[in-house]
């Protein structure tokens, strides 16, 4: 069994706090919520790869709005479920081919891309959840042990 239905699970709450505090800031400030739809475009985009599109590529770091980060939420988490119910530990550590966004062509096993996108994801969220501190908007600490301690959230 790995620990990547737990990862995800962790990553979609930590994605709903930072979207929640964003909804109540009405978007404030810009930068959060351009850090914030950069994750879930990178997610989209690797969930693409992943569900059989090596081409898939979202274009990151264009027009923020709370409207395209909540459709970009929603077809993230649709990623998400399916990943979780379909992801054996064989399939996960199977190598699989994909294009960045330059379309060069790349082979890596699933889980490390899948690692490398939860990390990706964490680091940006942070990065929203840091601006929005700043500015006075209160996130919930989104570390993995605080999600745990807590019960592990939905």
């Amino acid at each position: 069994m790995t620990m990547f239905p737990k990862l995800i699970r962790w990553d979609r709450w930590a994605n709903r706090q930072v979207l929640d505090t964003l909804d109540a800031s009405g978007g404030e400030p810009p930068a959060a919520l351009a850090a914030f739809q950069h994750v879930l475009e990178t997610e989209v985009t690797w969930l693409g790869r992943f569900g059989g599109n090596p081409r898939a590529f979202v274009p990151g770091w264009q027009g923020a709005t709370l409207d395209r980060t909540h459709a970009l939420q929603d077809e993230a988490n649709r990623g998400l479920d399916w990943l979780t119910a379909e992801a054996s530990p064989e399939w996960l550590a199977s190598a699989f081919d994909y294009e960045n966004s330059r379309g060069e062509p790349f082979r890596h096993p699933r889980d490390e891309t899948l690692m490398h996108m939860l990390m990706h994801s964490s680091q940006y969220r942070g990065e929203a959840a840091g601006v929005l501190n700043a500015a006075g908007y209160r996130v919930p600490d989104l570390d993995f042990a605080f999600w745990l301690r807590a019960g592990e959230p939905d």
